[in-house]
């Protein structure tokens, strides 16, 4: 039904895809559906990475205080010749004593510190979009962020919010955080949380361990890190992603990539994703998602497609446990 409809409006069409590569935050901004990664490339891989992908087209760029290449990320926005503002960059800052350099016990001043510093980093003015990477270190043994982690969970908070009210940040977001640490917020906040970037492929499911409903509930954007999935015995994506008979089976009846497959599977959904390469062509390749659809049947049967996965390293197992 929905070819059929894009075939007739014809030009209109064309708008309609160029409008669907943005999704837009509960404060108005509109932020890409697609992202270029740069978890594992020191400063010069991303350099090389983040410019070869705003060069094919990307304009969004994600990076982390822990992943040590913002210097490299910087130098290639600066020198894309792309304007600043045409370019969302989103970065993270650790958890409560997820890194030394933010301490427990003083997880307020520290968080405050680093944000400056890895804008520093960055050399920018501000950036779109920072998010927590991690909820407070004591969440992954509990599996919550119930009790005394609450708190530093708010703490924290704090800080990014005063980040955001200096104009610092566009946007402020969580990352693998699960109903129970949003809970921590609820009534204590003065902006409240606008995306959670979380572990999210084909194969999870539509709804994975509540994750997506709850953020549907509070106007919480998704994003997914690690689109193809995780395995690190193997250092890579899951193979069942890349070669297994189910993804295979639509990259050929669409006459597209498995890689393809997986991220439309998530784009469709509303849930935006951190892709990542360093090749030009399969970049392109992954910016080609607009002109195409998986069908309705396909998406029903894509989310009854079950593979192994974790919304978050933190706290996965938890959503009857919300208080």
């Amino acid at each position: 039904m929905l070819r059929t409809l894009l075939t007739l409006i014809g030009p209109i069409a064309c708008w309609a895809a160029s409008a669907a590569q943005t999704v837009r935050l509960w404060n108005g901004v509109e932020m890409p559906l697609l992202a270029e990664g740069t978890w594992q490339y020191n400063d010069t891989e991303a350099e090389a990475a983040v410019a070869t992908a705003l060069r094919v087209g990307f304009r969004m760029i994600d990076t982390a205080y822990d992943y040590h290449n913002q210097a490299g990320v910087g130098r290639a926005i600066r020198q894309s010749g792309v304007p600043r503002n045409e370019i969302f960059v989103e970065t993270k800052v650790p958890g409560c004593g997820m890194d030394p350099a933010v301490a427990t016990k003083q997880c307020y001043n520290d968080t405050v510190k680093v944000l400056h510093e890895d804008l520093s980093l960055l050399n920018m003015t501000y950036v779109d979009l920072v998010i927590l990477h991690f909820p407070p270190r004591a969440s992954f043994a509990l599996r919550s962020c119930h009790f005394w982690v609450c708190d530093q969970v708010q703490d924290q908070w704090r800080a990014m919010e005063d980040f955001y009210a200096a104009g610092k940040a566009k946007a402020i977001g969580v990352s693998n955080y699960c109903p129970s640490c949003f809970e921590c917020l609820r009534g204590k906040t003065k902006v409240k949380p606008m995306v959670n970037q979380i572990g999210y492929h084909i194969g999870m499911g539509a709804d994975p361990s509540g994750f997506r409903s709850y953020a549907d509930e509070h106007d919480i954007v998704l994003q997914a890190y690690s689109p193809l999935g995780n395995t690190p015995w193997k250092k890579g994506a899951n193979p069942e992603i890349l070669k297994g008979e189910f993804t295979s089976s639509l990259a050929k009846a669409h006459n597209k990539s498995t890689i393809s497959i997986a991220l439309k599977w998530l784009v469709q959904h509303g849930v935006a994703t951190v892709t990542k390469s360093s090749n030009a062509v399969h970049l392109s390749e992954d910016l080609d998602l607009w002109s195409w659809n998986l069908t309705d049947d396909e998406i029903k049967a894509a989310d009854k497609y079950t593979l192994m996965g974790l919304p978050s390293f933190a706290c996965n197992f938890e959503r009857d446990l919300v208080v």
